[in-house]
């Protein structure tokens, strides 16, 4: 006869698992990019994509933002940008800017970018909790 406490070992790990998932929420990559020309608006987006690998380090900061049941992150990021840019800009900013100067034109182009960091999202009925790991 075979004896049932040979999985029990691999049935607990498994269980851990899931449960520090659960506990933890998922890990997203997000990062910010905006540029200008001549001081009119050219593009501004927030990338998002869920990390495929384990991020390292703890959490820090948090913000908590409402949300609509079923409401995926990047339509969430995009409803609240200036809350969460306000959020994340207390972490380190890259600044370009190029200018071109002749006898009869000025022309400028600016970049401000948010490097992609890792993120732990927490997503619960009515709002979400997104917390910088570093």
């Amino acid at each position: 006869m075979r004896s049932g406490t040979r999985n029990r070992t691999f049935l607990l790990t498994v269980f851990t698992l899931i449960s520090i998932s659960a506990l933890m929420g998922d890990e997203y990559l997000i990062g910010y990019r905006l540029t200008t020309q001549n001081s009119t608006l050219v593009s501004d987006r927030i990338s998002v994509s869920k990390s495929m690998t384990p991020c390292l380090g703890s959490k820090q900061e948090s913000l908590f933002l409402p949300r609509q049941p079923s409401q995926k992150l990047q339509a969430l990021l995009n409803t609240h940008e200036d809350e969460f840019i306000e959020f994340a800009t207390q972490q380190t900013i890259k600044l370009q800017s190029h200018q071109n100067i002749t006898n009869h034109e000025h022309t400028s182009s600016d970049s401000m970018t948010l490097p992609t960091q890792c993120y732990i999202v927490d997503f619960n009925d009515d709002s979400v909790t997104i917390s910088l790991l570093k």
